[in-house]
């Protein structure tokens, strides 16, 4: 273990804290040193050397082992502590300080451990058609089914996408706030910062106030999330609660539509432009990007990126004309071979050649494509297709209204009728009549909903994707027990 700290990094001059953690190692404490290595660490109790100086503290790793069994209880907890001690089991209420409180261990130089390191180290020669990772989809409207990326996905995904659609520079600094297990953080974050040297900040814990602080503190200059960040980072600044950081040069949107509302306010607050992005799992991710600015179209999801090749089939797989809606059919070194031990659901998805993504939409004369909805998603009602997502955006123009999804149900004469479950904004208060007098101001009759239903949240993925099928009435999740190989994939 190094003592000394390297020299500060150029990097560290521009609010950057460099490479070092402290490593700190106990492997008999007890229930009380749970407790008592986070607090000394929150507290700044431990800070060694650090004490007396203007350098900011490292992040430090605890090692902690726990000799016997133990109790973490509230100050306002009442624990039968005789039954306790009769039972060799120890109660700790509040972390243990003074001289038997958490102790200074060494620190670790990340720098000397690279120059220190093995020269004789190879890395590992791989056949770059063989799976590098194994990711599920989020089963959005069924199960989850696992995508195999191949190393030459990644390579496609950064060199035919990340290249021409939002490059990336060493000198970038890359806010992470998205689950690295998921493929819009690991494909368009983590390997792409790796790829161009770039500074990536992790957010162990997303909150929209420890985000903007974040943006702040690095002076990050790219951010990829989901539109429910941007909601809330706007609602933050609206109350003005927190400074605005304005070095932002480029926003990515993914996971979900982005309301266009949400879309505009949020680039002219913070002095920023929005991408739009289009993915899937199966596509490494994002395969489209519509750039704000003068080639910006509204609703899009953008032309596709080089590399890639995206067509709209009819249901007879024969690629259909310019306007006319079908499925979203897509080819290139970024789309997986297939998915992990479902030879059907692969044969089902994968035909003559070409991936077919679930996704309905239509290609302009531009080559811009707009999609429509899911495949799965469409209200069919008196033999009209009704697209939810057109449906919502009308709602979200409503302006009490936080959040909203749209799904089909039965009506009482079992024909499908549109639905819509919708969240209000903090301290508004609306009915389902009122709701439903919008939408009949700018929607078709047949497409506005028959029903509301107010809530308080909606189930969201991992990466802010409406679980449709949790608001379908009877939903059970009986992933673990039934397979079902016509379940669509997952856009990201």
């Amino acid at each position: 273990m190094g003592k000394k700290r390297d020299k500060k990094a150029k990097s560290e001059k521009n609010g950057v804290v460099p490479n070092t953690w402290r490593y700190i190692y106990n492997p008999e404490g007890d229930a009380a040193d749970l407790l008592a290595y986070p607090s000394a660490l929150v507290e700044g109790r431990i800070a060694g050397k650090y004490l007396l100086s203007t350098e900011t503290l490292p992040d430090t790793v605890v090692v902690q082992g726990v000799k016997k069994m133990g109790i973490l209880a509230g100050a306002d907890i009442r624990i039968d502590r005789e039954l306790a001690e009769k039972n060799g089991v120890e109660v700790a209420t509040r972390p243990r300080s003074g001289r038997g409180g958490a102790k200074l261990a060494e620190t670790v130089s990340f720098n000397e451990l690279l120059t220190s390191s093995s020269k004789k180290f190879n890395a590992e020669e791989v056949d770059v058609d063989e799976p590098a990772v194994l990711l599920y989809t989020s089963g959005t409207t069924g199960k989850p089914k696992g995508v195999m990326l191949t190393h030459n996905n990644f390579h496609s995904e950064c060199n035919d996408v990340v290249d021409h659609v939002f490059p990336m520079y060493p000198e970038d600094r890359i806010v992470g706030v998205l689950p690295l297990f998921h493929v819009y953080a690991m494909a368009d974050t983590l390997v792409p910062m790796a790829n161009y040297g770039c500074g990536l900040n992790l957010i162990p814990q997303y909150s929209p106030m420890e985000l903007l602080r974040n943006i702040e503190q690095v002076q990050a200059t790219i951010l990829l999330a989901i539109p429910t960040m941007y909601i809330h980072m706007l609602q933050v600044a609206r109350k003005g609660r927190t400074g605005i950081p304005k070095t932002l040069r480029e926003c990515i949107s993914g996971g979900a539509p982005l309301p266009m509302k949400v879309l505009k306010e949020f680039e002219e607050v913070f002095e920023t432009r929005i991408a739009e992005g289009y993915g899937l799992t199966e596509s490494t991710s994002c395969v489209t990007l519509n750039v704000s600015g003068e080639n910006y179209e509204p609703g899009s999801i953008g032309p596709p990126a080089p590399g890639v090749d995206m067509r709209i089939f009819d249901d007879d797989d024969k690629e259909l004309p310019t306007g006319e809606v079908g499925e979203i059919v897509m080819k290139g070194g970024v789309v997986t071979k297939g998915y992990f031990n479902a030879p059907e659901a692969t044969a089902e998805a994968f035909r003559n050649g070409w991936f077919h993504t679930g996704d309905m939409g239509y290609k302009d004369e531009k080559g811009y494509f707009f999609i429509t909805d899911r495949k799965k998603d469409i209200i069919i009602r008196g033999g009209f297709n009704i697209s939810p997502r057109e449906v919502e955006e009308v709602i979200y123009g409503f302006d009490k209204v936080r959040d909203v999804a749209v799904i089909g149900v039965p009506d009482k004469s079992q024909r499908e009728a549109v639905k819509a479950f919708v969240v209000l904004k903090e301290g508004e208060s609306s009915t389902a009549k009122e709701i439903i007098d919008f939408c009949k101001k700018h929607l078709s009759p047949y497409k506005v909903p028959k029903f509301v239903e107010f809530r308080d949240a909606l189930p969201k993925s991992a990466t802010g994707k409406v679980l449709r099928k949790e608001l379908k009435e009877g939903y059970r999740d009986e992933r673990l027990i039934e397979k079902d190989v016509h379940e669509e994939g997952t856009a990201t």
